[in-house]
């Protein structure tokens, strides 16, 4: 499908070719008729993207800022690989659209195919002939409102957020300096809503737009103007000063102070300097209030991408009721958007439009909207396979594919696969379709594969690497397993319990070398740590942890991505598993800053095995930048050692001290990947390596996670065992209900053991 992008290391607009968005739970997926061209916001991104980097540094600080936060916790030459594949990646633009409806996923029950709708949303309302939007992001579009006005619903809920926060009455006097889009139609809702409404812009040709709409409007540029307004209002000043304006002076927050009377509101809706003189905010005692984008729910992804909604008598006013209330408006035809006179560009033409954007004799257009030709369609879904595909060990060269590639898989696991010979990319897919399609150029792969499903359906790949966000993993690697593919999947392999059971299900029931991303397993100084401790002797293990601080909209704090104690401790518990001679009999886990796992982010778990060792994990999430990262520490029967963030590993044994060095302090991606490879090629691997490639040990990780986070939540020890027959199987276990099939060893040769232990460990249940 066509998309419009942006180079953001060059600022050209270009119309490319990307693989239409998946149906995800709780998205709509549309094919759009229009998108609407945001000339303040979208000019000033595209106009950032054409400066130098020193440029672009000026005009982003806040990026600046994680690029020196970047350095403190990574190196520099890991930030670097990070602006400069920033840089290289291109971006959809947009975020206003209208369409009709062509599929929708689960969870979505007041949406359906072919119904017309608007929808709002960066990253998802795209100028994209289809785009996949969260269900809280989408409208239906009312009888007798023609797509094409529809796609102007986002702008205008700005507007009327702004209109809220002024909390003004009806026939209040209300200001809005700035007339660009937003300030357009701010003055049209409030002709239609009875407010006294005039606007303010030193643009003359927005003056007479506005004029000739029936709009009252003031350049801003003559002299008397505050006098000329005054006069207007019978002497009066605003109660109410909309800021619509776009711009690093602080001029309009000023002229607002002017313009207002003894305790009006002055609303900020645009990006402007707010730097308010005492002289006037303080004798009229003035209240600045800001309004944020579309209304209540914006940057709450529980809301926005989670579904959930919120009590209507607490937040009438969400994001998605402005922009009902916005197609309501027009539907009455009380307000007439036809008015603006939009110029239109066939979406072939995006860089013309963009070009539109930029200041010329002629004058700038206000509002510019993308027409789409309406024939795009999805991909047909592959038929239902009639069963699980039988494994067959790849011959000659072996074809890998990957389900997401985001930076994690191309700066560290993609680089090492491409080191290993015979390997070669076969298809990628994922998410939106845009970072597939990159970096399936990028990195040469044969194919960007339409979806997941087709690509699963191909048959064209040995391996498939599951690299998705972390809602997703579990899903993926079921359906890799009985696709008759090698899964890799990156951690953790599930979320929820019932997860992992269909994971351990599909990989019995398939056949197939399985292998999940705990990669600590393979470190050097990991694996010299485990051949320098007896066998079969407990240990007391102590894992530190300072993690670090993440920035506040990161994605690992979205509730459905659970959090960091399964996406991260769930490594720790892995490598504690590796080295402990037992299986895990019960964990008990501490929230020093909650008790929701999704939110949790300073966590202390203590584990117990079934041999008598013990270990225990304290990860802090909010520690600040340059404190060391992981401290490794083990003890057992006169053997004791210490792993410093892998770049050393000192034994006490006998009496002497012996320390080894890592260089590049290694945490064992390239060894990990080099195994993947000798696994899925069914290559011989030695006792070491087998045992750090060993599903059912990851399984038993994944288990305790998902244990730890129960634990976290109850406030009590939980058991360890397997609840679930597959899982039972899978890990060797007596099976937990009187139905299940009786414990069997896992076929293939993968020993279903944790950690290091023996096979024939007994689990104490």
């Amino acid at each position: 499908m066509k998309t419009v992008l942006l180079s953001p290391r060059t600022g050209s607009i270009t119309v490319g070719e990307i693989p239409a968005p998946e149906t995800a739970a709780g998205m709509v997926v549309i094919r759009n008729d229009w998108s609407l061209i945001s000339a303040g916001t979208e000019r000033a991104t595209v106009s950032t993207g054409a400066q130098s980097l020193l440029g672009k540094a000026r005009q982003r600080p806040e990026q600046v800022a994680q690029v020196i936060d970047s350095l403190k916790r990574t190196g520099l030459a890991d930030t670097y690989r990070t602006v400069q594949d920033r840089l290289d990646r291109p971006v959809q633009l947009g975020y206003s659209c209208a369409g009709t409806v062509l599929r929708t996923g689960e969870g979505v029950d007041d949406i359906r195919p072919g119904m017309r709708v608007a929808a709002a949303g960066a990253r998802y309302a795209s100028h994209a002939e289809i785009v996949a939007v969260p269900r809280n992001l989408v409208v239906p579009v009312p009888d007798g409102v023609d797509t094409q006005w529809a796609a102007f619903a986002t702008v205008g809920a700005i507007a009327l957020q702004g209109i809220h926060q002024a909390e003004a009455v009806p026939g209040s006097r209300i200001a809005v300096i700035g007339l660009g889009l937003v300030g357009q139609i701010t003055l049209h809702l409030l002709r239609a809503y009875g407010y006294d409404g005039l606007g303010i812009d030193p643009d003359p040709a927005m003056v007479a737009l506005a004029e000739s709409a029936g709009l009252v409007a003031f350049p801003r540029g003559t002299d008397g103007l505050s006098g000329a307004v005054s006069r207007h209002w019978a002497g009066a000043g605003a109660d109410a000063v909309l800021i619509t304006a776009a711009t690093s002076s602080s001029d309009p927050v000023e002229f607002a102070g002017r313009l207002a009377r003894d305790r009006a509101t002055v609303v900020v809706v645009g990006d402007v300097g707010v730097a308010p003189p005492r002289s006037s905010y303080y004798h009229k005692e003035l209240s600045i209030r800001y309004a944020r984008s579309y209304g209540p729910g914006r940057y709450d992804p529980r809301f926005e991408e989670g579904g959930h909604p919120y009590p209507e008598g607490y937040v009438p006013w969400t994001e998605r009721r402005n922009l009902a209330e916005v197609l309501r408006m027009l539907a009455t035809g009380t307000v007439d958007l036809a008015q603006l006179q939009p110029r239109v560009f066939p979406v072939e033409q995006a860089a013309d439009a963009y070009e539109a954007l930029k200041p010329s004799p002629g004058g700038r257009s206000v509002a510019l909207l993308l027409r789409y030709a309406g024939t795009a369609q999805l991909p047909p879904r592959p038929a239902p396979e009639a069963g699980p595909r039988a494994w067959t060990s790849p011959r000659g060269t072996l074809r890998v594919a990957a389900i997401g590639a985001g930076n994690f898989a191309t700066r560290t696991l993609f680089p090492q696969l491409e080191r290993e010979s015979g390997v070669t990319f076969s298809w990628v897919a994922g998410g939106r379709g845009l970072s597939a399609a990159h970096q399936g150029r990028r990195w040469g792969f044969r194919t960007v594969a339409e979806s997941v499903e087709t690509g699963l359906a191909s048959g064209e790949a040995d391996c498939v690497m599951v690299l998705s966000r972390h809602d997703s993993h579990g899903g993926y690697a079921a359906r890799v397993l009985r696709g008759g593919a090698a899964l890799y999947c990156e951690k953790p392999l599930g979320l929820r319990e019932t997860e992992l059971e269909d994971i351990a299900d599909a990989w019995l029931v398939s056949g197939a070398p399985a292998m999940a991303g705990f990669n600590r397993r393979f470190a050097p100084a990991v694996r010299d740590l485990r051949a320098a401790l007896p066998g079969n002797m407990p240990l007391q293990v102590v894992y530190r942890v300072f993690a670090g601080r993440l920035p506040a909209d990161h994605w690992y704090f979205d509730p459905r991505q659970g959090g960091r104690l399964l996406g991260e401790v769930c490594h720790f518990i892995d490598t504690a598993g590796f080295l402990v001679p037992g299986r895990p009999v019960g964990v008990r886990a501490v929230g020093a800053d909650a008790r929701d796992p999704a939110a949790a982010q300073n966590v202390t778990l203590l584990l117990t095995y079934d041999d008598g060792s013990a270990a225990s994990i304290v990860y802090g999430g909010l520690t600040p930048p340059g404190a060391p990262k992981e401290l490794l520490e083990v003890a057992t029967d006169g053997v004791a050692a210490r792993i410093d963030d892998f770049g050393s590993l000192t034994v006490w044994k006998g009496g002497r001290a012996v320390t080894t060095k890592y260089r590049g302090a290694p945490k064992g991606h390239a060894d990990e990947m080099r195994a993947l490879v000798r696994l899925v090629r069914n290559e011989p691997l030695d006792e070491e390596t087998a045992a750090a490639a060993g599903f059912a040990p990851a399984l038993w990780s994944s288990l305790v996670a998902c244990r730890a986070a129960r634990s976290l939540t109850e406030d009590r020890v939980v058991e360890c065992a397997p609840a679930t027959p597959a899982l039972a199987r899978a890990l060797g276990c007596p099976s937990p209900g009187p139905d299940a099939a009786a414990a069997v060893p896992r076929p293939g040769g993968q020993a279903a053991r944790p950690g290091g232990g023996s096979a024939s460990t007994t689990a104490a249940l």
